[in-house]
């Protein structure tokens, strides 16, 4: 802490000698946003200290810097504040302490039972180094986010939780969206709390997960963990991991009449050469929508004739503008026309 007035006659002012002596970037730590102390570092006694040895190192190592304190000129003090360089020294180390409680954190996940793989996710708020809640899945509820169980510890009132200055460390990529319209997504909780740094383990596969991108796009700053640790977490959760972005199997061909068809040719090639493709509705509720060629093949498919009609448009475009082929001829439904 910066003294900025004069303390009252008899009272004493920090001394070198109350930094940490665990470790050294503990103690440059102990200097963020700088800290006054008292100008007495050529006593014997203080010299003979192990604050001293770390202090003499970081200020020739350029870790910290020494000013005199100009709000109280006339008593000894100094002003000893970190430096870029320190503060990226202890930045790194800090980092992976928080990120190891977070995999602490994220070992105590309680999954849902509903026959599903859920992740193991754990979550860490820190503010100038120190922890204010920890979280991890379904902590404090079923199917309850890791950041949102830590969260709660902050505020009950969690829609209104202020992390600004705060770094939040989680063991993945915080999520874009929630299948429950209802629940806010944990990158957009982040983000409407105005948290100033996001430190993640490892990036979610699914590919509607795009939580890295709105962070960066709120000019949030981001990191990841360090490399052996979203090693560990990718064990931890590979049996979940391998359930997310599977290959998508072709669902069968329809044996139902087209709701719409088309022809493609090119210039100067065989009406043999043709392609004919037809959009098939299901059979049943159950099933899907198709694109089919002529021998049946299933080119897409989609749930409803939305979808169906969204890809139809896709192939268009492919067939037409890629590849240069022409309408030979074509028909709809008045339904799927409407959506064409």
């Amino acid at each position: 802490m910066l003294i900025t007035k004069k303390r009252p006659q008899g009272n004493t002012y920090p001394q070198i000698t109350q930094g940490p002596i665990n470790s050294y970037p503990d103690f440059l730590n102990f200097f963020r946003g700088g800290h006054t102390i008292d100008d007495n570092l050529g006593a014997h006694t203080i010299q003979d200290t192990m604050q001293y040895t770390m202090f003499s190192t970081a200020i020739a190592s350029g870790h910290l810097t020494k000013l005199k304190n100009m709000a109280v000129p006339d008593e000894f003090l100094a002003d000893i504040f970190l430096t870029e360089t320190g503060s990226e020294l202890t930045q790194a180390v800090l980092d992976r302490k928080f990120c190891e409680i977070a995999v602490a954190e994220a070992r105590k996940s309680v999954a849902e039972d509903d026959g599903q793989q859920h992740p193991f996710v754990g979550a860490v708020v820190v503010k100038d180094g120190n922890v204010l809640a920890t979280g991890y899945r379904g902590e404090t509820g079923d199917g309850r986010h890791a950041e949102f169980c830590a969260l709660k510890k902050i505020n009950d009132d969690v829609e209104n939780v202020d992390l600004s200055g705060c770094t939040v460390y989680t063991t993945l990529e915080p999520c874009s969206k929630r299948t429950s319209p209802n629940k806010t997504a944990c990158a957009t909780r982040l983000i409407n709390a105005k948290v100033a740094r996001v430190v993640y383990g490892m990036a979610d596969k699914d590919e509607s997960v795009y939580g890295h991108v709105s962070l960066v796009e709120a000019d949030i700053d981001v990191g990841l963990f360090p490399r052996d640790l979203i090693q560990g977490l990718v064990a931890l959760n590979k049996k979940w991991s391998d359930t997310r972005r599977r290959p998508e199997v072709a669902p069968p061909p329809n044996d139902t009449s087209p709701l719409a068809n088309v022809s493609y040719y090119k210039a100067g090639t065989p009406m043999t050469d043709n392609i004919h493709l037809f959009v098939r509705p299901p059979k049943d509720a159950s099933g899907f929508f198709t694109i089919e060629d002529a021998i049946r093949t299933v080119l897409a498919w989609g749930r409803t004739l939305e979808d169906i009609a969204v890809k139809w448009r896709q192939i268009d475009d492919q067939k037409v503008i890629v590849e240069g082929l022409q309408h030979q001829s074509s028909g709809s439904s008045h339904r799927l026309l409407t959506l064409l």
